[in-house]
């Protein structure tokens, strides 16, 4: 596969999408929306038609999720997505009045509106249960979003992510979030001589989700600079865990930890990140090309039912941004609305209302 050529590379990027939390924070009104009560009533409606159809959920789309007064809403959220800063927290679903099949088509029927649900494991599940699972992260499979430990900041394999939240911990799970953009720029301020290293491929855990043919890992650089636009993948986790477990996978240079050291340390300073508190019925959506995310550490409660429990959902919008082909082993293609998610051999996509 080519990768980029190393000296093929921005001096900084500027524009909505690079912001630091303090300033995002200063400026919650412009982020941080409230649906109103007419939006409300038309999804909910929406969503009581689509379940008169007796369709499988997977099979959810904007002709049988119809939306009129929302429908321009979600344009503009799909504009800010795509060409502002990135992210978008939407308050007000009632989902603990709905409960989880109605609140998920309701959220399924607004992703449809942004673009092409795509399956975001192995199963084919095209809706996500995030919640504590048991999964023991050290056997070499499973991922960190079945359990309730910290995840370090990272980005997904698609063009957006969402989040939906139907029950909150007892303590911790916040969410926090980061522009990479903002991250490239000032890694270009301190250590201009390792911006070349975030252009090299790093060889990536797939955490045994392995499509035929391929290695067990996948290479990809943390910046791509293509068609005159940056963009970012990383999960420092599944890299190091491409170094412990597959001795054959190319190692990092002292450049390659040196840069991503530096990116820990730049996540870590006050001001730099934006934290957001998750009440059942918000919506977080962000690009993750220009975005990194993470999660705080969790306690839940005794009781099953009151435990933490978001519902993702994978998206790809089909005026995503143009894409180099050595995307493909991880995403499958790089065209726009057609691509992202995880497919195996003999995969088929589906709908599980049971986290189990």
């Amino acid at each position: 596969m080519d990768f980029q050529k190393i000296e093929a590379y921005p001096k900084s990027v500027s524009g909505p999408c690079v912001w630091t939390g303090q300033e995002m924070l200063a400026k919650k009104d412009q982020w941080h929306i409230q649906w109103t009560k007419a939006q409300i009533d038309e999804l909910v409606n929406a969503a009581q038609y689509f379940q008169s159809l007796n369709h499988p959920l997977e099979d959810i789309s904007p002709a049988t999720f119809p939306l009129s007064k929302v429908k321009p809403f979600l344009e503009e959220v799909l504009s800010q997505l795509l060409n502002g800063r990135g992210f978008l927290l939407l308050r007000g679903i009632p989902v603990q009045d709905l409960g989880i099949k109605l609140s998920s088509i309701i959220y399924m029927g607004i992703g449809v509106h942004l673009g092409a649900l795509r399956s975001s494991n192995a199963k084919g599940h095209l809706l996500g249960h995030v919640r504590d699972q048991g999964i023991q992260m050290s056997k070499g499979s499973g991922r960190f979003y079945q359990t309730n430990k910290k995840l370090d900041f990272h980005t997904d394999s698609a063009d957006f992510v969402g989040l939906l939240c139907l029950q909150k911990a007892k303590f911790g799970g916040e969410s926090f979030i980061a522009s990479s953009m903002a991250l490239y720029n000032e890694i270009a301020r301190r250590r201009p001589d390792l911006l070349p290293a975030l252009f090299l491929p790093y060889a990536t855990d797939r955490r045994g989700e392995v499509p035929d043919g391929l290695y067990p890992w996948y290479d990809m650089p943390i910046f791509t600079w293509h068609e005159n636009i940056l963009s970012c993948v990383y999960i420092r986790q599944y890299i190091e865990a491409a170094q412990a477990n597959f001795p054959e996978a190319p190692r990092l240079t002292s450049e390659q930890i040196s840069v991503m050291d530096l990116i820990d340390e730049i996540l870590a300073e006050p001001g730099f990140v934006l934290p957001m508190a998750f009440e059942p019925g918000d919506i977080q959506l962000l690009h993750n090309h220009q975005i990194l995310h993470s999660r705080n550490d969790f306690e839940n409660w005794p009781e099953p039912e009151r435990q933490r429990h978001l519902l993702r959902l994978w998206i790809a919008p089909k005026q995503g941004r143009p894409l180099p082909s050595y995307f493909e082993p991880r995403w499958g293609s790089t065209i726009p609305g057609d691509r992202g998610g995880i497919i195996l051999q003999g995969t088929k996509v589906s709908v599980e209302l049971d986290v189990y």
